[in-house]
């Protein structure tokens, strides 16, 4: 690719995102509408079309021109794979359900109950435009005139099913008539591992306890008490943590954060010198979170204070009642809790055979000028762990002063690619590397981050750039910090706080589009890594088709659904598409075969369609299965400019394709992408010079 074809996602003012339009919102093209029952009634519902999970779409969006309307995966097995139904009226109407077919193929079937919807919520976190970002639990909706409403439609394919092409339909229920949509699903022969087993590490500060001040301890929020009004450990709030773990189960989260209030809750008291552990509310939450299949570490709460590095985390007895709160380092409070609180921790992780999954917080993102104490609060914690003990930091600078205290590093994103040699000599030292987003770097300044005014896909690059630069986990402060992250308030980080929504309504949670983006980043991540053990070259120039850096990446969502298809077929050694040449295709004006240069696929490649206006290549073209796929179109341009040709499929709906500068006139080649609706088998696709149009010579087609 082009270098002009990798910028970074920035803006002028916050929320505004400096992209290319066309690469945010690309149409997809024709495909007939499938309804049930074509009345009147059914007939109301004017505008149904389809865009996969890589798009980003407002209420005030419209259905493009030649939208597709059916639903086409292609997924690895033990993978969860979404897709979005958009639905548009001009008068309000009601979504009074969404029901599946199971989807069936020659090599088995995948249940109906493998599959799930959710409505699209939005929010406002600056004050004003609404994103599409939460993920509403109701089964019903009211769509107001003229807004788009999105289903989030989910297939979760089996772990070890049959490889092979599935059929089906999700059938939505409105006011104004039923809709079928049509279901595709293509699975490969190659399985993602459980995230429970996986070497990779996803995790988040979650806050189902207290969240405390770093200066005095004091408790700044309650989340779950404060927003469902639901007392600690009652049923409600019980059910609500099963919630969490599911969720966290679904996006492939496997660190859990564990607070000390739970230690607290025993309730652990302090009579006279001796603390008295009370292990039992903290063994039901850890445990809760080990049930339902979302954990493969533990992260333990911090021994030292966030950012300052200068007091302990203590439970100690206040004006008569036991509270979590802050003792100086060095100080007697210090040092009797870490004492007691250190072996008894141990001895209980043994007994629970949890000591090989727990890591212990240190001081997240250590302050500068205190590392000796984190080397000494290391010290302390290895007194009682052993020597070989694992801790692990976020960290905002570069401190090699903690090397050998500190086991897995967890630097900013820009931290890791500015200082990439010094995290690889971690990691060959026998260190992990993850990477770290929490306020910074700043996404208006053009870096990767997770904000929920940003297209989701820069969350689900974040596990492409992780995969770049050899980074084995990722973390991120907000799980549902909503409090902190000034959730319902105009939001100076929007989202960075939060990645799931709060329901109070039906006492669960929300998810979001950020975290199924997220849970797609670290499916691809499992399958790079799957080719990298077979072929490191082929992952690596795959990473790199998408990221440069964390910030320097592509916003081609046609590039990047041809990237995934690409690393599906290679990761389960498929044999990749043919690639059709331009210049055996139907020449029309002044369009010739041209050899003229080096590097060109086949015989040659087609010239001088720029000399008359309507010379056009048809290339045959033939696809396995209907629906929208991905071609690739191999050209040079050897101009200073970006230019355009007019494409059409089977001679219909014309588009414009645009085609970067790649530097001179075939010797160098370069690919441009566009999703085009094809019937299964036998299609035309042309390229057109028409008088708008810029000169660029096709070499191949490749439909991905």
């Amino acid at each position: 690719m082009p270098e002009s074809d990798f910028h970074p996602c920035c803006s002028s003012r916050q929320g505004d995102l400096l992209m290319s339009p066309h690469r945010l919102l690309i149409p997809l093209v024709v495909l007939a509408l499938l309804m049930t029952g074509a009345t009147p009634a059914v007939a109301a519902v004017a505008r149904v079309w389809t865009a996969d999970s890589w798009k980003r779409v407002f209420q005030t969006d419209q259905r493009p021109a030649g939208a597709s309307t059916s639903i086409n995966w292609d997924a690895a097995r033990n993978e969860a794979e979404s897709y979005q139904i958009l639905l548009r009226h001009t008068a309000s109407f009601t979504i009074t359900g969404v029901t599946f077919s199971a989807l069936t193929g020659s090599a088995g079937s995948i249940p109906a109950g493998n599959l799930e919807y959710k409505f699209q919520n939005h929010h406002a976190p600056e004050g004003g435009q609404l994103f599409p970002d939460p993920l509403g639990n109701e089964r019903s909706t009211t769509v107001a005139a003229n807004r788009t409403q999105g289903i989030w439609v989910t297939v979760n394919v089996p772990a070890g099913q049959a490889a092979g092409t599935y059929t089906g339909s999700v059938d939505v229920a409105t006011s104004t008539g039923a809709i079928a949509v049509p279901m595709r699903l293509t699975v490969y022969p190659i399985d993602a591992p459980n995230a429970i087993d996986s070497k990779y590490i996803y995790s988040t500060w979650n806050v189902f306890f207290n969240e405390y001040a770093d200066l005095d301890g004091s408790v700044v929020a309650d989340e779950i008490v404060d927003r469902y009004r639901f007392p600690r450990y009652s049923a409600q709030w019980w059910k609500l943590m099963e919630d969490f773990a599911k969720e966290q189960k679904a996006t492939r989260q496997n660190q859990v954060h564990i607070s000390i209030d739970p230690l607290l809750d025993g309730p652990t008291t302090l009579v006279g010198d001796t603390y008295h552990f009370d292990w039992s509310k903290f063994d039901q939450f850890v445990e809760l979170f080990i049930r339902h299949g979302s954990v493969a570490r533990l992260r333990g709460n911090p021994l030292l204070n966030a950012l300052h590095t200068d007091q302990v985390w203590i439970i100690d007895n206040v004006d008569g009642q036991h509270k979590v709160t802050l003792a100086p380092v060095g100080s007697a409070k210090a040092d009797r809790w870490l004492d007691q609180y250190l072996p008894a921790l141990k001895a209980h992780l043994d007994a629970k055979g949890w000591s090989d999954i727990w890591y212990q917080t240190i001081s997240d993102e250590p302050k500068e000028d205190k590392l000796d104490n984190y080397n000494w609060a290391v010290g302390k914690y290895r007194q009682y762990f052993g020597a070989d003990a694992k801790t692990q930091d976020a960290v905002i600078g570069l401190f090699p002063e903690l090397a050998g205290n500190l086991s897995v590093w967890i630097p900013l994103i820009d931290k890791l690619q500015e200082n990439e040699q010094f995290y690889r000599d971690r990691q060959a030292a026998g260190d992990e590397v993850w990477t770290y987003v929490c306020l910074q770097p700043d996404a208006r300044l053009g870096w990767l981050n997770r904000w929920s005014n940003y297209p989701a896909y820069t969350a689900r690059q974040l596990a492409w750039g992780n995969f770049k630069y050899g980074a084995t986990g990722f973390f991120h402060w907000g799980y549902n910090a909503w409090t902190a992250g000034q959730f319902g308030n105009v939001e100076e980080f929007p989202g960075d706080g939060y990645i799931v929504y709060p329901d109070l309504a039906n006492g669960t949670v929300r998810t979001s589009v950020r975290s199924l983006a997220t849970r797609d980043g670290n499916e691809e991540y499992e399958l790079l890594s799957i080719l990298k053990r077979r072929d490191p070259a082929a992952a690596q120039r795959l990473a790199d088709a998408l990221m440069r850096g964390y910030d320097n990446f592509t916003d081609d969502t046609d590039l990047m659904a041809r990237t995934r298809k690409e690393l599906l077929l290679r990761a389960a050694g498929t044999a990749l598409p043919p690639r059709v040449e331009a210049e055996d295709g139907r020449l029309t004006g002044t369009g010739r075969l041209d050899t003229v240069g080096n590097g060109y696929t086949g015989s040659g490649y087609v010239g001088w369609l720029d000399q008359a206006s309507g010379s056009s290549v048809t290339v045959d073209v033939t696809a396995a299965r209907p629906g929208p796929q991905v071609v690739e179109i191999r050209y040079s341009n050897g101009t200073d400019t970006t230019n355009t040709l007019t494409l059409l499929v089977n001679g219909a709906v014309p588009r414009k394709v645009e085609f970067l500068p790649t530097g001179d006139w075939n010797t160098t080649w370069s690919s441009a992408y566009a999703t085009v609706d094809l019937a299964a088998g036998a299609n035309t696709i042309t390229l057109r010079h028409d008088a708008d149009d810029g000169s660029v010579d096709p070499d191949s087609l490749t439909l991905w």
